[in-house]
């Protein structure tokens, strides 16, 4: 499987050196090839350990709360721009 480092450091917004990014795919590539053998394990008549599904989880109570101060959240914002938040463009390639 081929991982493109440089890409993923920069959608995380994290600088690499050559030695980072080489490490960093050996690494990756050696978890992702053991998750993958998980999926080789025969689990026919093995009983679940818990059962995640609706019926099993209780939802939380939903409860009015006051909304946070639109000016406080701004304040520590990074980067604001005419009110609202500003973001780097993600269409702008990689």
């Amino acid at each position: 499987m081929e991982i493109d480092i440089k890409r993923m450091a920069h959608l995380a917004r994290i600088d690499l050196d050559p030695q980072d990014e080489s490490t960093i795919a050996t690494e990756l590539e050696i978890i992702l090839a053991r998750i993958s053998r998980l999926f080789e394990v025969d689990v026919e008549g093995v009983p679940p350990t818990f059962v995640m599904g609706a019926e099993s989880m209780e939802p939380a109570e939903d409860l009015p709360h006051e909304s946070l101060c639109r000016e406080l959240v701004m304040e520590c914002a990074p980067s604001v721009h005419d009110g609202y938040f500003k973001v780097p463009r993600e269409s702008q390639g990689v």
